[in-house]
């Protein structure tokens, strides 16, 4: 990538500022093999330039600093909407009843597709680097968690501290169920509640977006995080 595109980049993502020369080279060097090895497709009407193209690949290559390019792996198309999009969904419950509908999305990773996005969410997380929200970190907290081969919200780790992560992820994730089903609030957005693997990618959010609630809620999350996705760029107060 070139040097004026990178301009461009930095820029128009807080998170970039933020990082040390060693990282932020790392992250454009990820970046430009994103933009190589990804198809980005634009669709209903929007059109993307290089920067913006650039921008995304950046945003996605965040949680991949220290996990490196592997993390790229399975996958090779990047979906991005004007806005929020609309999928349909069936599933049969436990009677054997038959129920669908419409779910509104900002984003999606599919466990052997896509990632898909919405431009104007990525734009509003830019605006906002600090609310706690971050989709694109999210879908690619996905991506990782199913490299392998199962969607658990454990990504691939040495055996050792994946025994280590999934005793500390379950137990603050079983903790969150059990303040949120007794009316209590949570600093951390309710949406992690929904399954294991949504509390894994909320959690990413929060490590580059609002790392220190997530510090100050769960303390052992955000240490394996640290540690999975090196320093948050705005852990400094």
């Amino acid at each position: 990538m070139d040097g004026r595109l990178w301009t461009e980049v930095r820029a128009a993502l807080p998170w970039v500022a933020a990082l040390d020369h060693e990282r932020e080279l790392r992250l454009r060097d990820l970046a430009s093999r994103f933009l190589h090895d990804k198809t980005i497709t634009p669709v209903a009407g929007l059109a993307l330039d290089p920067s913006q193209r650039a921008t995304l690949a950046a945003l996605c290559c965040l949680p991949l600093l220290e996990f490196g390019e592997q993390g790229l792996h399975g996958w090779s198309q990047l979906i991005v909407y004007p806005e929020a999009f609309r999928v349909e969904r069936s599933h049969v419950d436990a009677a054997g009843v038959l129920h669908e509908g419409n779910d509104e999305l900002i984003g999606e990773a599919w466990e052997a597709g896509p990632v898909i996005l919405s431009w104007a969410d990525v734009m509003a997380d830019c605006a906002d680097p600090h609310a706690g929200f971050c989709v694109a970190a999210h879908e690619i907290a996905h991506k990782l968690d199913a490299l392998d081969g199962v969607l658990d919200g454990t990504p691939p780790l040495p055996r050792e501290w994946q025994r280590e992560w999934a005793r500390d992820f379950q137990s603050a994730y079983d903790a969150l169920v059990a303040d949120l089903e007794a009316g209590c609030d949570s600093p951390i957005d309710p949406y992690a509640a929904e399954a294991p693997e949504e509390f894994f990618a909320v959690a990413t959010e929060y490590h580059f977006s609002d790392p220190h609630t997530l510090l100050d809620a769960m303390p052992q999350v955000a240490a394996h995080l640290v540690r999975l996705y090196g320093p948050a760029p705005f852990a400094a107060r």
